[in-house]
């Protein structure tokens, strides 16, 4: 068959994230926020360059298929050019990866290492902690998990249950006359 499958368009009437993505090509829509590029690099498992984009950059501005950001004074020369370039090949799609020299939040690792920080501080609050500490004075607190069991933990990722009603009288062998 040739030609394209018609497309209905709506003028007006969309709102907030999909009116953004509206007129985006369908590869650069599955990228709605840069966590979800980081994410696709993680994917990729190109661990040079995740490593790089979570220590060197911070973001100034994000829209699918373009980022600013601000490097690191120890940010490679050549990252937003690897960046988009790699982006490109992976989603198909041409990425405008663009530098300045103002304006950049904290990287994810300084995002990482605050949480961990307040984290550490509220760990410090606990008794059983400090008596630990205590007790062992070379100790360090190295990890920090949330305080969920085993079986909270199983039943958020198990299937729902489905309410449905049984009849212990049915017989699965039995013909159905109706």
């Amino acid at each position: 068959m040739g030609g394209s499958a018609p497309r209905a368009v709506s003028r007006g009437a969309a709102h907030g994230p999909q009116a953004a993505l509206a007129g985006v090509a369908p590869a650069l829509s599955d990228y709605p926020d840069f966590d979800s590029v980081v994410a696709l690099i993680r994917a990729r498992r190109d661990m040079t360059l995740l490593v790089e984009v979570e220590t060197n950059l911070r973001l100034v501005r994000y829209s699918p298929g373009r980022i600013e950001f601000q490097p690191t004074e120890s940010a490679p020369v050549d990252l937003a050019q690897r960046l988009g370039a790699r982006l490109q090949g992976w989603t198909g799609a041409r990425w405008a990866v663009s530098v300045t020299n103002t304006g950049g939040g904290a990287t994810i690792a300084e995002r990482q290492a605050e949480q961990h920080s307040v984290n550490a501080a509220e760990a410090l609050q606990n008794s059983i902690v400090l008596a630990v500490l205590e007790a062992f004075p070379k100790a360090k607190i190295a990890e920090i998990r949330s305080l969920t069991s085993p079986e909270d933990e199983a039943a958020s990722a198990a299937l729902p249950e489905v309410e449905d009603e049984f009849d212990p009288d049915w017989d699965p062998f039995e013909e159905d006359d109706g």
